[in-house]
């Protein structure tokens, strides 16, 4: 058999080369600035998912405090309805009162001037009967003498 010298071929690390240094390539052109990039907005979508949870409990907390100034304001508004509705209760009562000690005085008055006109009727009529008897008594007088 003849001898055969097989001359490898570099073809195949020529390739495997070109590959490699296409990789680099590849790697420095695309794919860094791209992990970069990804890498970049990942930590922004990171951070800003921190300030969104940070602002959420900053929201929360400022909540409960509008909720506790709220639960005050209504408190205190109740009491100051209660406070309007005792003292505009105690305003009509005094208004109510006062009505009828003056309606009670003028029924007093009002009686006491009948008592007085019925007084000064009967003092009248007193008077009238009493000259009256002294008419009646004068003709009976007059009747006996002339008889």
């Amino acid at each position: 058999m003849p001898e055969v010298h097989v001359i490898p071929d570099i073809t195949l690390f020529v390739q495997l080369g070109i590959f490699l240094v296409f990789m680099f390539i590849m790697k420095k052109v695309y794919f860094d600035p791209y992990l970069e990039a990804f890498d970049e907005r990942e930590k922004t979508v990171e951070k800003l998912l921190e300030e969104a949870e940070i602002n959420n409990k900053k929201a929360n907390e400022i909540l409960e405090e509008v909720e506790k100034i709220l639960a005050q304001t209504r408190e205190e508004s109740k009491k100051i309805m209660e406070s309007y509705h005792k003292e505009t209760t105690e305003m009509v009562n005094n208004i109510l009162r006062k009505a009828q000690e003056e309606a009670e005085k003028e029924i007093e008055d009002a009686k006491k001037e009948v008592a007085m006109t019925v007084e000064i009727e009967k003092k009248t009529m007193d008077k009238i009967i009493e000259k009256m008897a002294e008419e009646i008594a004068e003709k009976l007088l007059l009747k006996e003498k002339a008889a």
